[in-house]
């Protein structure tokens, strides 16, 4: 190339009003990767022809590639109408994030080319961009029939699916894009979003961190990657990419958003009042500052201030759900029953258009309790084979009840004990279930069997920390009452604490909260699924109390409130643990304890609040459509309405 400018160069000193001459010297000088010296070789030859449209060509190819769309637009439009004018001024218009004359210009070119596979693939792009999604993959179906193995094309079709909510499809592309250029950073990246975007977590984060190491350079990959550990239950791993992020761009609002979101669920106040600090020192006033310092208002009690800047700001690094439920929460502690009400509302048709939740209808756990039930019966029981074990390992204790009836307050004042050793929604019921089977198994065990279910759990016990042997194992689960056969199976002797609390407050309570989606927790986006998802637990429940002989302390929410120390005396007594004045505490322990993963964590930490009593009424004439659901269990449990 050095050889060819001095002969070029030569050449202009010899006939210095050649156009062709100085165009050719501009073609060197930009393949040599002076850009700018280039145009100018262009723009003195157009001087003399102004009518060349490959030098006109050449010159906005320049322009545009320096980044000056403007003047490339300029350039290039006396030959728009030309195949190559007319492709450039296709490029020239996404530069200058104008998607309608992109597409205007692609729109006129396909007809005259409708087979051109590149043509096609720019086409596509700007129907994409114009909210033409579906379109745009009708389009690149086509090239990618013509071109199979374009990574290019795979990549833009994957971008397309994922725009039209077609995630399998949109995976797909994105996985054979990758089959073809696994080196390609842009690719990785765009699979891992795809992968995030629709929850699949372990896969997305094995993307973005491939696509990080590949020298993807967008600082929101460390943010995703942040965003797949905390939904991983790897905390500190988030923390950490999170802060990465931050030393990428210091002023990324999304790493500061997503860092202040992890900080308040951990129960760090102080870390977050010094990183709004640092927030506002760094990033623009908006809607990303606004959610930061609202987190910490409300912690700090300012709850019409916090809602005040909630409410009037909308942004796109927060996922809406996030922001709905924020208004309904701050709403509800304003007394804006009728806001917060449509808060919650909003955060639940907003999680029902979540793919997790598309595959289910929130019927379809009920109908699954239901059978359960059924095959719970007298005859049943009846036929259990005799199965002792000689195992010496103690029997646990099971907290649980329905969702949000108190299960987290309890399990906190446990863990104050020195006797007791809780632990918070692990596997270990669920892998007892999987090494039984079905229901049906069960009355045909014999002690192999049962030593088989008793040692699969306390495997799985042991795989997040050991269990101390001089300690109770406090099996806090929710929904426990739902296994309470295999539960019984494996441990006869077993003690079950079961939470209790008014039948309205826990549907009004579960409807009010942003589960991640399974087919149970799909049962709380709608209050009439709710409603019945409560009552066939609860009679699931109660059909285990008549046919099983299960040892069962209850402990119902509202006397907790009203006398703390005389419901917690008789139930220490019934799990065999001495009196310590310190259960009292139990902010200490929930200070102490880090995160809390159920949607408690902040309540917790404050001291015995009447509230959430009776909350419900507030909200009755919501509720009425599913009174008639509730209002047999709340006579049988004891509560009015």
């Amino acid at each position: 190339m050095a050889k060819a400018l001095q002969l070029v160069t030569q050449a202009q000193r010899a006939h210095p009003g050649n156009a062709a001459v100085i165009e050719f010297a501009g073609v060197v000088l930009c393949q040599m990767g002076r850009v700018s010296e280039g145009l100018a070789q262009f723009r003195q030859a157009l001087t003399i022809r102004p009518d060349n449209p490959n030098l006109r060509f050449n010159a906005a190819r320049a322009a545009l590639d320096l980044g000056d769309a403007g003047v490339a637009r300029d350039l290039c439009a006396p030959i728009a109408d030309t195949p190559d004018g007319g492709r450039l001024m296709g490029e020239i218009a996404r530069a200058l994030n104008d998607p309608a004359e992109a597409l205007r210009q692609y729109d006129r070119l396909i007809r005259q080319s409708p087979r051109d596979v590149e043509l096609l693939n720019n086409y596509a792009n700007a129907l994409n961009a114009c909210g033409r999604a579906a379109d745009a993959v009708i389009v690149l179906e086509r090239a990618r029939a013509m071109k199979p193995r374009s990574a290019q094309i795979l990549l833009n079709l994957g971008r397309a699916y994922a725009a039209v909510g077609n995630h399998e499809a949109a995976v797909g592309a994105f996985d054979a894009a990758a089959a073809e250029e696994g080196d390609n950073a842009t690719i990785r990246f765009e699979l891992g979003k795809s992968l995030l975007r629709y929850n699949q977590h372990d896969r997305a984060l094995q993307q973005l961190a491939e696509a990080a190491r590949l020298g993807e350079r967008d600082p929101q990959v460390f943010v995703m990657i942040g965003v797949c550990f905390s939904a991983l239950e790897q905390r500190a791993q988030a923390e950490q990419a999170f802060r990465m992020a931050l030393r990428f761009d210091p002023a990324s609002a999304r790493a500061f958003l997503n860092l202040a979101i992890l900080l308040e669920q951990e129960n760090r106040l102080d870390e977050l009042r010094a990183l709004v600090a640092e927030a506002r020192a760094k990033i623009a006033a908006g809607p990303d500052l606004d959610y930061i310092e609202a987190l910490l208002l409300r912690r700090e009690g300012h709850f019409a201030e916090a809602l005040e800047r909630i409410e009037g700001s909308v942004t796109d690094s927060l996922d809406p759900v996030l922001r709905a439920q924020f208004i309904g929460q701050a709403a509800d502690r304003l007394g804006q029953w009728d806001k917060a009400f449509a808060g919650f509302a909003e955060m639940n048709a907003l999680m029902a258009q979540n793919p997790d939740a598309a595959q289910f209808d929130g019927t379809e756990h009920c109908r699954y309790i239901e059978e359960r039930t059924a095959a719970i019966t007298p005859a049943w029981f009846a036929s259990w084979t005799d199965a002792p074990v000689s195992d010496a390992r103690r029997s646990p204790a099971f907290l649980g009840g329905f969702l949000r009836s108190g299960t987290t307050l309890l399990d906190t004042i446990l863990m104050g004990h020195a006797g007791a050793h809780v632990r918070e929604e692990e596997p270990m019921v669920a892998r007892l279930e999987d090494a039984a089977g079905d229901l049906q198994r069960i009355p045909g065990m014999t002690s192999a069997d049962v030593q088989r279910l008793r040692d699969a759990y306390f495997g799985a016990a042991e795989e997040s920390a050991p269990l101390p042997a001089d300690k109770l194992l406090i099996d806090k689960y929710p929904l426990v009452g739902l296994r309470a056969g295999f539960i019984h199976r494996a441990f006869p002797d077993a003690r079950f604490i079961f939470a209790l609390r008014h039948p309205c407050d826990v549907v009004l309570s579960c409807w009010m909260q942003n589960f991640r989606i399974t087919q149970a927790m799909a049962s709380f986006l709608t209050l009439e699924n709710a409603a019945r998802m409560y009552a066939a637990t609860m009679e699931h429940w109660f059909r285990c109390r008549e046919v099983l002989p299960l040892n069962v302390h209850t402990v119902r929410y509202e006397d907790m409130v009203d006398d703390l120390e005389g419901q917690l005396r008789p139930l220490l007594a019934f799990l065999g643990l001495e009196w310590d004045d310190r259960l009292l505490d139990h902010q200490k322990t929930a200070r102490e304890r880090g995160y809390i993963r159920t949607p408690s964590y902040a309540q917790v930490t404050e001291g015995i609040y009447s509230r959430s009593r009776e909350r419900w009424r507030s909200y009755r004439a919501h509720l009425e459509p599913v009174l008639p659901v509730l209002a047999p269990w709340v006579e049988r449990l004891g509560y009015a309405l």
